[in-house]
């Protein structure tokens, strides 16, 4: 009797352990998915940002002072929005970091303890 129900209390750890893995890894990925949109975003302001400096030389080239003005605008716009998206991707990745510590820490928690739990039914 005792060692059904110590068994069914392993049972028990490890479907708890199963779920806490299975919750911390589903965390660990939206990080990864949300780090991965940040610095696409970075990507895609760095690019406009660019498109924006060679049309600003083609206009200033040209002598378009209202499109070099207009250019100016945009460009600002497009340094706040690049500024915005960099200190996004800096905290998002400072998260990811600690995070990752954490889960690479709860993680061989869980193998140990179920080396253990193995060790005492004799697997």
């Amino acid at each position: 009797m005792d060692i059904n129900r110590d068994d069914r209390g392993l049972d028990q750890r490890a479907v708890v352990r199963s779920a806490e893995q299975a919750v911390s890894d589903a965390w660990i990925g939206q990080l990864l998915l949300a780090e991965y949109e940040a610095q696409s975003t970075v990507s895609l302001c760095t690019h406009v940002r660019e498109r924006l400096l060679d049309r600003l030389t083609v206009v200033q080239l040209v002598g378009d002072q209202q499109a070099v003005l207009e250019t100016r605008r945009r460009l600002e716009s497009a340094d706040r929005a690049c500024a915005a998206a960099l200190d996004s991707y800096a905290e998002t990745r400072q998260l990811l970091e600690a995070q990752l510590e954490e889960w690479v820490l709860n993680t061989r928690i869980r193998f140990r303890e179920a080396e253990d739990d193995r060790r005492v039914v004799g697997w």
